[in-house]
């Protein structure tokens, strides 16, 4: 059995990639959708509208570190826990820009799960607010 799949993963989103993505997309949508095959992953993006630009490529400049922190908890929850780690990975599947926070959305690699990671800018850097399993 490949016990690498069983792992938690970090820096997987380079905010080079990712920025790049995201300049590349159809900002006209609602919901945009960023993507790479080169990281094979695909991310649905919302409420870009109602904030500017800079403020999307800056939490997407951070993006790689905001995962890392909430992969992080993934780890130190597993390692607390009782259950198999596949209880506990998680990959990113959307972002929603609110007034004052980012909400990162997360579904189980393995289990049916939801994760949830919000942060907000204080005094021009990002910062987590709080994260917890749905």
């Amino acid at each position: 059995m490949d016990n690498s799949k069983y792992e938690i993963k970090m820096n997987r989103y380079p905010e080079d990639i990712i920025v790049e993505a995201w300049q590349k997309a159809d900002k006209t949508q609602e919901t945009v959708e960023i993507n790479s095959s080169e990281l094979d992953f695909s991310v649905e993006i919302d409420g870009h509208e109602n904030i500017s630009n800079d403020m999307v490529v800056s939490f997407l400049m951070y993006i790689e570190e905001a995962d890392n922190i909430v992969q992080e908890f993934c780890k130190n929850t597993f390692e607390q826990g009782k259950f198999d780690i596949r209880n506990y990975m998680v990959s990113l599947s959307w972002i929603t820009f609110e007034k004052d926070k980012v909400v990162m959305g997360y579904w189980g690699d393995f289990v049916n799960i939801e994760l949830r990671a919000l942060f907000s800018m204080k005094n021009g850097v990002w910062e987590k607010i709080e994260i917890y399993y749905q």
